[in-house]
């Protein structure tokens, strides 16, 4: 009889298990190579801007965006392993574009792609992250994003507060 009730157990739980794995959609999927791309972005731009960035105001915003992207996406790194999912493991082509471009500029010049490119890719991101905390499938990772919107909506704010270049 106790076989009986542990082999029904372990049978439910790994049902339990298979449920949740079938509830990470493509749609899921997708939420997670995008905003693992859009954190490998603002690491590799701050990164840039620690090298090429004249205003100290842009560098001191680099080193923030580059310490709480990385500890993002190593937190979504995780959370997409438990679910069977891969992350970005480099910038989309469009983003890589931006990064390219901006590996040309310096000083005053860069800064000012640099403030821009901020606010514009924040804007993005937040988006990107509402859309999941709304309408995910995956309770985890909809979950993952709702937490990571107030951190990302301070950086569009301290973007948008750089000095104009």
């Amino acid at each position: 009889m106790n076989r009986i009730l542990v082999t029904l157990l372990a049978l439910s739980m790994s049902g339990t298990a298979i449920a949740q794995q079938a509830k990470t959609t493509a749609t899921d999927t997708d939420f997670i190579r995008r905003a693992s791309s859009a954190s490998l972005t603002e690491i590799a731009l701050g990164k840039l801007a620690a090298d090429q960035a004249s205003s100290s105001d842009v560098k001191k915003y680099a080193e923030r965006m580059v310490v709480d992207h990385t500890k993002a996406n190593e937190s979504l790194g995780k959370l997409a392993g438990s679910k069977g999912v891969q992350i970005a493991v480099a910038p989309e082509p469009a983003q890589q574009q931006d990064i390219d471009r901006m590996k040309g500029l310096d000083g005053a010049k860069f800064d000012r792609a640099y403030s821009d490119a901020m606010v514009r890719d924040h804007k993005l991101a937040t988006g990107l992250y509402e859309l999941e905390a709304k309408k995910g499938e995956d309770v985890d990772i909809r979950d993952y994003a709702r937490g990571q919107l107030p951190m990302l909506k301070e950086h569009e704010k301290l973007a948008q507060s750089l000095p104009p270049f």
